[in-house]
């Protein structure tokens, strides 16, 4: 008998294993011929997979400041696709469909655990049909042939439910119950349903048992699987946190069953799992929650407006993943099943366990709950539910199984047939529009065939960029928004490039275009459709068209006809704020050829000047100039005036990049032309400003003093009120600058020092920060004038340690780059040095809570509670911090003043 029992099971495993080919080989065949490319979404997936394959070719697996590092390479999404797509990227290469070869590895654990769920619910006749009919789900073939997280959400939830499955049953069986039944091994009705009752006899008759007796030991097993099921939790949840949406009701269900019949063991089980998830995900999560909190609101409420998705208190909201349910399976693999369902329930005897009433039960509180609390979301899409689908299949399966034996083989083939001409019709152009009118009858839906039509111009948009500025990394402005043209799949294949071209979505807000024309170098445009452009960012998308193309300022580089008729346009700028060119001789460090300063410097104002640099590459690449105009009567300065202007940065803007080239190519040396533009303070000090140049290896700490030519900038007296244009993107309001575009953008470092000024005032200087960080974002796609502003910013602080402007500015480009250790260090030095601002302490304790050390967070705030009890925003980071550490009542209170904050 165990000898058949295991012939059995080898067949049935190698049954599923060929039904995981066939799927594997229909998918890869698919790819083999697709030449699309990715859209939005998609596109956006791929580019993380490249950053952690970047990451991960030097880990640092002991160092915690590598760890935070890797966290914070995805922000808002959960980082395990993508990390488990690494080493398929590494054996097969770079490239969007060689990314999809993970997707085999996913399938494979979807199928298995189907199987296995089946198995253990029912029998290996149904876990064997399940798996078949996963494959054949539109639902999940249409997302198998994506890089959406969806599939492999739909997988790591399916493991997770087995895991929890297999540890509902682990209490109360025997070994000898551990035998599968199969129901076409088994003719005797009577026999089948007394080897029914015993192998499920952990799924009661009863309804109102919902756990096993609470006088039973806990089982090895049962601690096995509890295990399983917190680490399969945690993974799930780190490939896509609306895990939690599926989940959440079969572990409800299970914690009150445990409650009511006392099973504390099991309920001390359950809750352990569920703290093993969380260290699972916790550091992950731990590093970014406050963007994962903050992103809610974008990816939900906005995006369900933009689309027009139905209201919660609207009937469409409650049916609108049913009314989807034929797309997602299909009418035949709907309504057979079905079908079957209905004449078994019409000849049966009884309602014993024969029909597996519990088993049905326990996928119905899964689907049911997920459905209801998706149905509860705002924003829909049926990708959002594909989870659930596979523990329909195991349903549908299982009522297939129910037709009468004299019709069963031939229904089961026949289902199973159609679902497979439904799926090869929707996968491939077969019989044209008369072959696509009769699939919708049987499988209603969008079909996904594979583009087979000219190939989409992306890489030699990049490659021309790369060809015009070969040492450069460049970013470019991307105007239209169409599934194959957008920011985020031109982004892709610039980082298919060795991350030397980035492309970001810019012209969406039209007070923004004049900074946006004049901080990026390279735009392309597009005729014809532009996509998914909102109605209120139109205006401004056709402002910044229109200054590119019929401007003054940059010129057509070249032009692609597209495969849908519609011409790609190319624009450069004619003046480069960057050139760089190889010099004929090698040089040892890094000299200042030539300063020239143009326009007349007017306090608060942006005043263009070039720098000519020259050097050897290596320090070109790792350098920062910290350069200083100096009055030279500074000892003569009035109190409250400034007798200095910074404008410290990296060279070239740190746009230097090796890309392709050889390393010959870099033993002779380089000069670098930087067009750039400084920001006298708008309480500057008459007089003339002779400049001071040192230069800063961002690797080593090396220093050294350049030498400068003869070069000065002279600041007249000006009765002007300027403060207002002293903040960066106010520049246009000088008198004669409304509509210059001429002038260079100030670069990003002392934009960051600009904003830094309005941090002392608390939320109302905090409000032009938010309005602009974002937008200097786009244009440093890898933030990295944070780090810039940093390292100069902690050199100036050396020689001037009670620079409390110097402290505020560090301490904001360590907050921006999320780094909780090193902002707290600048920011208690802030304290020191503003004693009297509340709003200093709010700053410390703030960023104490997003490390999670609230009583630290609490203690920061008592000299600001001291200082001003009533400002409702140190009372509500007060209450925070109680909160946090489990004092409901003052949290409670303190929490009152959020109805006094003003946002």
């Amino acid at each position: 008998m165990a000898q058949q029992h295991r012939d059995s099971e080898g067949k049935s495993l190698l049954v599923l294993g060929i039904i995981w080919l066939l799927g594997a080989i229909s998918d890869r065949l698919w790819f083999a011929l697709d030449r699309s490319v990715p859209a939005w979404d998609q596109a956006e997936y791929l580019t993380s997979t490249l950053n952690y394959l970047q990451a991960l070719q030097h880990p640092q697996w002991f160092s915690g400041e590598w760890w935070t590092n890797f966290w914070l390479l995805s922000t808002k999404i959960p980082p395990l696709a993508y990390i488990l797509t690494v080493p398929f990227l590494q054996v097969f290469g770079t490239g969007g469909d060689r990314a999809t070869l993970v997707h085999l590895l996913f399938s494979a654990i979807l199928l298995a655990s189907v199987y296995s769920l089946g198995v253990q619910l029912f029998n290996r006749q149904v876990g064997l049909w399940a798996a078949a009919i996963c494959v054949l789900l539109p639902g999940l073939y249409r997302f198998r042939l994506q890089f959406l997280l969806d599939y492999p959400l739909t997988a790591a939830i399916t493991l997770a439910f087995y895991c929890l499955t297999m540890w509902k049953a682990s209490e109360g069986r025997s070994s000898a119950t551990d035998s599968v039944t199969d129901v076409t091994d088994v003719t005797d009705r009577t026999q089948l349903k007394e080897r029914t009752n015993k192998k499920y006899k952990f799924f009661p008759s009863s309804s109102s048992s919902l756990s096993p007796s609470p006088t039973l030991p806990l089982s090895p097993s049962s601690f096995f699987w509890a295990i399983a099921f917190g680490i399969s939790l945690g993974l799930s949840i780190l490939v896509k946190h609306t895990t939690v949406l599926f989940l959440f009701t079969p572990i409800v269900w299970l914690a009150v069953g445990a409650v009511r019949q006392k099973a504390w063991g099991r309920l001390g089980q359950l809750t352990g799992a569920l703290l093993l998830s969380v260290a699972v995900f916790g550091p992950w999560a731990k590093t970014n929650w406050l963007l994962i909190l903050t992103g809610g609101k974008r990816a939900t409420l906005d995006s369900a407006i933009a689309e027009g998705d139905p209201a919660l208190n609207t009937i469409d909201a409650w049916i609108y993943y049913g009314q989807h349910l034929p797309e997602q399976i299909s009418w035949p693999l709907l309504l057979i099943p079905l079908v079957g369902l209905i004449l078994y329930w019409r000849r049966r005897q009884d309602s014993s366990s024969i029909l597996h009433l519990n088993s049905c039960r326990w996928l119905a509180v899964f689907w049911g709950g997920a459905y209801l609390i998706n149905s509860l979301n705002i924003n829909k899409d049926d990708r959002y539910v594909i989870p659930y689908l596979p523990v329909l299949s195991i349903f549908l399966a299982y009522c297939l199984t129910l037709w009468p034996s004299r019709w069963g083989r031939q229904i089961h083939w026949g289902t199973i047939g159609l679902a497979i001409l439904a799926m090869l019709f929707h996968m491939w152009p077969l019989g044209g529009a008369f072959g696509h009118s009769l699939v919708q009858i049987i499988s209603p839906g969008n079909s996904n065939y594979p583009y087979l039509g000219k190939e989409w111009p992306h890489r030699e948009v990049i490659a021309e960029i790369i060809d015009r500025e070969p040492y450069l990394q460049s970013t470019l402005g991307v105007l239209p928004s169409t599934p194959e043209i957008n920011q985020h799949n031109l982004n892709f294949y610039g980082a298919l490039a060795n991350f030397q071209v980035y492309g970001r979505q810019v012209g969406t807000n039209l007070k923004e275009v004049p900074q946006d024309v004049r901080s990026l170098s390279w735009f392309v445009t597009k005729t014809g459709p532009q996509g998914s452009i909102r109605e209120k960012i139109k205006q401004a998308q056709n402002a910044a068209v229109t200054a590119i193309e019929k401007g003054d300022k940059f010129d057509l580089d070249k032009t692609w006809i597209l495969p849908d008729y519609t011409n790609l346009n190319l624009y450069r700028k004619r003046v480069q704020p960057v050139e760089i060119q190889p010099l004929n001789e090698g040089r040892s460090q890094v000299q200042l050829d030539r300063v020239t300063v143009g326009g007349k410097a007017v306090p608060g104002v942006a005043l263009p000047v070039t720098y000519t640099w020259s050097g050897p590459w290596q320090q070109l690449q790792s350098g920062l100039v910290l350069v200083t105009w100096q009055n030279q009567q500074s000892g003569d300065i009035p109190p409250g005036q400034t007798f200095r202007i910074l404008h410290d940065r990296a060279i070239a803007q740190a746009t230097l990049h090796p890309g392709m080239l050889e390393a010959d190519k870099f033993a002779v040396g380089f000069r670098v032309v930087d067009r750039t533009a400084m920001l006298p303070p708008a309480n500057i000090a008459p007089g003339t400003y002779n400049l001071q140049a040192t230069y800063l290896n961002r690797k080593t700490g090396e220093t050294y003093p350049i030498n400068v030519p003869a070069v000065s900038v002279k600041i007249e007296a000006q009765p002007l009120d300027m403060r207002s244009q002293a903040e960066p993107g106010n520049e246009d309001k000088a008198p004669g600058n409304e509509n210059n575009t001429d002038k260079p953008e100030l670069d990003l470092v002392t934009q960051l020092r600009a904003m830094a000024v309005n941090l002392p005032k608390g939320l109302p200087g905090l409000e032009p920060v938010f309005e602009q960080i974002g937008r200097i974002n786009q244009y440093d796609p890898i933030q990295d004038y944070t780090v810039q502003a940093e390292q100069a910013l902690e050199y100036r602080l050396k020689q001037e340690p009670n620079n409390l402007e110097l402290a505020y500015a560090l301490a904001f480009s360590r907050v921006l780059q999320q780094n909780v250790k090193s902002a707290i260090a600048a920011l208690e030095k802030v304290t020191q040095l503003d004693s009297k601002n509340p709003y200093a302490y709010a700053y410390l304790a703030f960023v104490h809570l997003y490390g999670w050390h609230p009583k630290a967070a609490q203690t920061a705030l008592k000299p600001a509670i001291a200082l001003n009890s009533n400002l409702p925003e140190i009372r509500i980071l007060n209450g925070v911090a109680q909160l946090m550490q489990g004092n409901l009542i003052q949290a409670w209170q303190d929490l009152q003043y959020l109805k006094k904050l003003k946002i």
